[in-house]
């Protein structure tokens, strides 16, 4: 006889803050997806996905219906595709671009209710956190797509109610597409790979959790056996849905850049609103923690042939960016910033220091200008919504609004509050009414 699910795998064992924050990131998540809808990379992989033929899975804020393991892939790079998508900050992962296109394809397939979604969402962003927690930092791999399969495949077998042991078949399954060790490489290049990881890993859990629905088991040693994801911690399943719930410690970002600029572009407005002139400023220097994190994102700025990823890996672009237009936002990367010769210019008087102390997670940073007078300024932050601060909804609606318009979405307001319609009703939706508000808060184009 089943026992009861493990803890922190429904949406009802959480706390209110908990279920806040996951409706949160679901109408973040969806906004983002049709913000993804203006990327011409992103475009490119829709249509990539698209030529493996179709399917009953609608794509959202598209025309598209794919099967569900390609409709899986192009949510995801349509939520990733600017990379403004949440982090949590320990474990070093979004979680969004994994767990809600498994859990809206899984609902899709499986005829699933609203509440099989929110019970979905709820275990993935847990398992997904848990497990990078759990492994810590890894040479060359990007957590998100190096765990997501696992979560995703914990994602698909709670919607669908698979029972905990098949739960834990579907991750071992999924074991073949775990930490990857080159997936980093895309970042150094410069690739938008980076942006179809996350969507890669998790059509591949999908799948793994539709083999143990229909009874196919995966090795028992997938978590601590000496080629587990934790090889000798002699971590169980309990251990890994034991303590606090990991989704109230993600962020929502609130700069569509890389994670690890974010403490220092928040440092950077507040000396760009006190000296706004870029021709008063003879340089300006960050201080960041050391360590390989922040490496990513401290060389020098170099158009490498990939704009959008060059610009969001480099805070000296970013801060050049705030001081010559006044903003650094989604408009900046939307709306023919990117490769201006004004803004590459000034960040090559934009200096990165990596002499904080060392962190792997995401950390406080400090920005210096020197001033044309011979004066200096400088200004702290830390990272901004960080530590499991949470936001409010009228922070996010900033947010959500930008990435309407960038999708180009009719009324952004009234699709605004369409999103947060579903997100509030979710538990409450059967699959018929489910399906039909999904489709009620992300149309196609037609």
């Amino acid at each position: 006889m089943e026992t009861q699910p493990a803890p922190n795998r429904r949406w009802a064992s959480v706390h209110d803050r908990d279920r806040e924050q996951l409706r949160q990131l679901l109408v973040d998540a969806l906004a983002l997806a049709a913000a993804g809808t203006a990327s011409q990379d992103a475009d490119r992989v829709l249509s990539g996905l698209a030529s493996l033929g179709g399917g009953e899975v609608r794509v959202p804020w598209t025309d598209l219906a794919l099967g569900a393991p390609q409709a899986v892939a192009a949510t995801s790079t349509l939520i990733h595709a600017w990379d403004f998508d949440d982090t949590h900050d320990e474990a070093v992962v979004h979680t969004a671009s994994v767990v809600v296109p498994v859990a809206l394809a899984a609902a899709a397939t499986g005829r699933a209710t609203g509440m099989a979604v929110a019970d979905g969402i709820t275990t993935g962003v847990h398992v997904l956190s848990r497990l990078a927690r759990l492994t810590g930092p890894r040479h060359g791999v990007i957590r998100t797509a190096g765990l997501g399969s696992l979560a995703a495949a914990a994602t698909a077998a709670t919607v669908w109610g698979l029972p905990d042991h098949q739960v834990e078949h579907a991750m071992a399954l999924a074991l073949g597409a775990a930490l990857a060790p080159g997936t980093r490489q895309a970042v150094v290049d410069g690739s938008v790979a980076k942006r179809i990881q996350p969507g890669l890993a998790a059509q591949f859990g999908l799948s793994a959790a539709a083999l143990a629905a229909q009874g196919v088991e995966g090795p028992s040693g997938w978590l601590s056996g000496e080629f587990g994801i934790a090889p000798g911690s002699g971590a169980g399943w309990d251990d890994l849905f034991s303590g606090d719930y990991e989704g109230r410690y993600i962020a929502l970002k609130p700069y569509p850049a890389c994670r690890y600029t974010h403490a220092a572009v928040a440092a950077g407005e507040q000396l760009q609103a006190d000296h706004p002139d870029w021709g008063q400023v003879e340089r300006v220097v960050a201080h960041l923690p050391s360590g390989p994190a922040y490496a990513l994102v401290s060389r020098p700025y170099a158009d490498r042939g990939a704009p959008l990823v060059d610009a969001q890996f480099s805070l000296p672009w970013q801060l050049a960016a705030l001081w010559v237009t006044g903003r650094y936002d989604l408009t900046t990367l939307h709306g023919g910033d990117l490769g201006r010769e004004d803004i590459a210019l000034a960040a090559a008087r934009i200096e990165v220091v990596q002499d904080l102390p060392e962190s792997a997670v995401m950390s406080g940073a400090r920005v210096e200008v020197l001033l044309a007078d011979g004066t200096t300024a400088s200004a702290e932050a830390a990272m901004p919504g960080g530590a499991g601060q949470g936001t409010t909804r009228a922070d996010l609606a900033r947010k959500v609004t930008s990435c309407l318009q960038v999708g180009a979405v009719a009324d952004p307001a009234a699709a605004s509050a369409r999103l947060w319609e579903l997100a509030d009703a979710l538990p409450d939706l059967d699959a018929a009414a489910l399906q039909a508000a999904l489709q009620r808060c992300t149309p196609g184009s037609a």
